[in-house]
C-alpha cells in the first residue's frame, strides 16, 4: 500500500516539473528582454523525504513519510549576486509510531518551516546556478485530537539552478536540506482530555533532517 501511495505523489512532482519546463519554453521572447526587477515570488512544487524523531528509551519512534509539498518564496535584490529570501514550505503527510501506538501504527502531520535568510546568484546570462541559505521556525502539528503541535528552531541550505534569470518570467529548480533542532529529553505531541495528560514520545535526537527537490515558476516585479 506504501508504494502505491508514493508513487502517485512523485507523479504530481514530475508533472509540476514538466510544466514549469514547458510554460518557460512557451513563454514569448520578448519576456527575456525586459527592465531590471527588485522582486521575486515563486510559488513551488517539491518532494520531500525524511525525518524522525526517535524515543529517549529506544522503544519507538516516529518516522515521517515521504510525500508532497508546496510552498512559496518571496526575494529581494539586495544587489546583482544577491537576495533576500522569505520562505513558507508545508508538508501534508503521514507518520508511522513504531513501537508507540497499538490501535493505529500512524498519524497525520502537518510540517511547516517559516524562514528568512538570503540568496547568492552565481554570474550566468539566462541560467545562473544558486545557493540558499535560511533559518527560522519549524512547526509539527499531528493530526490527532487535543494535540498540541510543536515548533523548533531549524535551517535549510538549498542550491540549484534559475532558468531563464535575466527574463520577467523564470523556473527555478532546486534541491534543499531542512535540519530542525529539536529540545533533547523533551515531551512532544502532548493531549490532554478531562483534566488528563499524555505525550506521543519522549524525543532523545536533537536533530531532525528533511530532504527535498522542487520546481518553482518565478515571477520578477
Amino acid at each position: 500500500m506504501d508504494d502505491m501511495k508514493e508513487k502517485p505523489d512523485r507523479n504530481i512532482f514530475a508533472t509540476c516539473l514538466v510544466t514549469a519546463a514547458i510554460f518557460l519554453c512557451l513563454s514569448p521572447p520578448s519576456i527575456a528582454q525586459d527592465k531590471p526587477f527588485k522582486f521575486e515570488v515563486t510559488p513551488f512544487a517539491a518532494y520531500r523525504v525524511g525525518g524522525s524523531f526517535d524515543e529517549e528509551n529506544g522503544d519507538g519512534r516516529v518516522d515521517l513519510n515521504d510525500s508532497n509539498a508546496q510552498g512559496i518564496m518571496f526575494n529581494i535584490k539586495a544587489n546583482p549576486n544577491s537576495q533576500y529570501e522569505l520562505l513558507y514550505a508545508r508538508q501534508s503527510t503521514d507518520a508511522n509510531t513504531t513501537g508507540l501506538l497499538v490501535n493505529d501504527s500512524t498519524i497525520d502531520l502537518e510540517v511547516e518551516y517559516f524562514q528568512f535568510g538570503g540568496t547568492y546568484l552565481f554570474d550566468g546570462e539566462t541560467t545562473r546556478p544558486f545557493l540558499a541559505l535560511t533559518v527560522g521556525l519549524s512547526r509539527f502539528d499531528p493530526g490527532f485530537a487535543d494535540a498540541d503541535s510543536e515548533s523548533f528552531f531549524s535551517a535549510s541550505l538549498g542550491g540549484g539552478v534559475q532558468l531563464n534569470a535575466t527574463g520577467r518570467l523564470g523556473v527555478r529548480l532546486e534541491a534543499r536540506v531542512f535540519t530542525t533542532f529539536v529540545d533533547g529529553d523533551s515531551n512532544i505531541f502532548c493531549a490532554s482530555e478531562e483534566g488528563t495528560g499524555a505525550c506521543l514520545i519522549q524525543v532523545d535526537a536533537t536533530i531532525l533532517t528533511q530532504w527535498e527537490a522542487r520546481a518553482g515558476l518565478v515571477f520578477r516585479f
